[in-house]
């Protein structure tokens, strides 16, 4: 009898998590996605969901890991790396603007967005030498990064003199995926 209970509640805090973390939200108009209109790029961030000061944020980056474990094709791979990209950008922009205090945890999320960036140009790379077409996936990285320059601009502005020099280097890393991604093509 004790087996079965334990079962049955493993299985119930699995699923517990599972709904925690897969749980749709309602898409929230950012500042960022409302001065796009004026800055002409035509991109939208998607909602992070989980912030990284949540208490669950680590489940949430184990499931994103797992998930990134299990895409063998490198264009899935770098698809799956922007949209990550995308939403630790966001999350930054969020936790930066919107919340007093997070700034330092706002550029290290926006740094780990970079990092994921990074690696979806160099699974775009990968993609290219393995005879896949990029045309499209060379164009979404374009706009997504200039859509990240955006962000970092704005956010530099509302932050300190320290952090802003660490905006500075998110934005000449940004600039330079700008170059790598022109190479693609």
């Amino acid at each position: 009898m004790t087996v079965k209970r334990l079962t049955l509640s493993g299985i119930t805090f699995i699923f517990a998590v599972y709904l925690t973390l897969a749980t749709a939200y309602a898409q929230v108009a950012s500042s960022s996605s409302q001065t796009a209109a004026t800055t002409q790029i035509d991109y939208q961030l998607p909602y992070p969901g989980m912030f990284p000061d949540n208490p669950l944020y680590f489940l949430k980056v184990f499931r994103d890991q797992l998930t990134a474990f299990f895409l063998s094709k490198p264009l899935d791979k770098a698809q799956f790396d922007l949209m990550q990209s995308d939403k630790n950008v966001e999350a930054g922009y969020l936790l930066g603007t919107q919340q007093v205090g997070k700034s330092d945890l706002a550029i290290a999320t926006i740094s780990s967005g970079e990092d994921d960036f990074s690696s979806a140009i160099d699974q775009t790379e990968a993609a290219k030498k393995q005879g896949y077409s990029i045309l499209e996936m060379s164009k979404k990285l374009d706009l997504s990064n200039q859509k990240h320059m955006q962000v970092i601009k704005e956010i530099e502005g509302q932050v300190g003199k320290a952090q802003s020099q660490e905006l500075k280097n998110e934005l000449n890393r940004a600039e330079a995926f700008a170059k790598k991604i022109n190479a693609l093509r």
